[in-house]
């Protein structure tokens, strides 16, 4: 029987194509990454090693037991890789895929993450995840241009010890190409563990032929923004919060102005959104918040909208969900108009959106 090894270079049995072998497995499964970057698992025993004048396929065995020492057909050499001079290279764009090992035991079993680096960049990344500021380190290593590369594997007992992330990425071409340097990165943000009990949450991507859950780090050249939240301060703005003082102040009737058309007022304390919070944490009030921002953001994404006026009412507070507003804003529409809404309607508790 073969003996294979990490770093051997290896041909499939059943289908053309082959590459370098990146790890193996104690289930008889080596991942082996091929030309374009990717890795693809595959059986121990669907795939030979390739040497200097060895053959793609032994030629079968003839009848006195003994293999045929003539080849069967040449080694194909292994192609360059080529970087790319396209102008979209030269942003980057990277993200996690999150894909489960098993897609029938989503919630059950184990989970492997990648980095994809869709960029003519090479991205040399330190990974590191826990549960709080102190964290341990999952990943150090070169992630080359338009490639993907596996970071780590955890099974779903792991999840929380692994819920506080920081990707740091620094951008650079190597072999002697000439670019155009770009500022590090230090990305931080969060694995949200019912996430992973979701089918549904591992859509479907360009990347993988699995539904995977997508992190977008880097989308051309802006990382992501997600600012940290202090759990107490978001547990007594959220749990606490008490209509009659957060309660925007309403100016008394008048006439009304003469404009194309009003302003749409979304009211986001969460007594608004849901009868009860039992049993919903802070993680999960905030998603509910936010993601009504986002339901109400979409509603004016035509051409048409173009000029219209949106408040969201957050309170005051310890101003813990106008910020984590502000900054979903920022990043999802960084097109759309953002200031404070009238302070005599409003007070210091709402913000004005206007699409541009």
């Amino acid at each position: 029987m073969q003996q294979l090894n990490v770093g051997d270079r290896v041909r499939f049995l059943n289908t053309t194509g082959g590459g370098i072998i990146k790890r193996l497995t104690p289930d008889g499964l080596v991942y082996v990454e091929d030309e374009s970057g990717f890795e693809l698992p595959v059986l121990t025993n669907e795939v030979v090693m390739v040497t200097e004048g060895s053959t793609i396929v032994p030629k079968p065995t003839k009848a006195g037991g003994k293999k045929s020492a003539e080849p069967t057909k040449e080694v194909t050499p292994v192609r360059e890789r080529i970087r790319s001079t396209e102008a979209q290279g030269e942003l980057l764009n990277a993200y996690f895929c999150i894909l489960p090992v098993d897609p029938d035991q989503i919630g059950q079993g184990g989970y492997e993450i990648y980095l994809i680096n869709d960029s003519n960049y090479d991205l040399q990344l330190m990974y590191s995840s826990g549960q709080g500021a102190a964290q341990v380190l999952r990943y150090v290593g070169l992630v080359p241009f338009d490639s993907s590369e596996f970071i780590d594997e955890f099974d779903i007992t792991e999840v929380p010890e692994r819920s506080k992330c920081t990707a740091q990425i620094m951008a650079y071409k190597d072999g002697g190409v000439r670019f155009r340097p770009k500022a590090a990165y230090n990305i931080e943000f969060n694995l949200e563990s019912s996430r992973f009990f979701k089918k549904n949450a591992f859509k479907p991507n360009p990347f993988f032929d699995d539904g995977a859950i997508i992190i977008e780090l880097v989308r051309d050249d802006v990382p992501l923004r997600l600012k940290k939240i202090d759990a107490e301060a978001l547990a007594e703005e959220m749990m606490s919060q008490k209509r009659k003082v957060d309660q925007p102040r309403r100016r008394r009737a008048q006439a009304p102005k003469r404009s194309k058309r009003e302003p749409t007022v979304v009211d986001l304390h969460i007594s608004e959104l849901v009868d009860t919070t039992a049993g919903m944490g802070n993680k999960e009030i905030l998603d509910l918040q936010l993601g009504k921002v986002e339901e109400v953001m979409k509603r004016f994404e035509k051409p048409s909208s173009k000029g219209a006026e949106i408040i969201f009412i957050h309170g005051k507070g310890e101003g813990v969900l106008r910020k984590a507003v502000t900054d979903f804003l920022q990043r999802r529409y960084p097109n759309a108009y953002l200031q404070d809404a009238s302070f005599q309607e409003y007070g210091f508790g709402a913000t004005k959106v206007t699409i541009k």
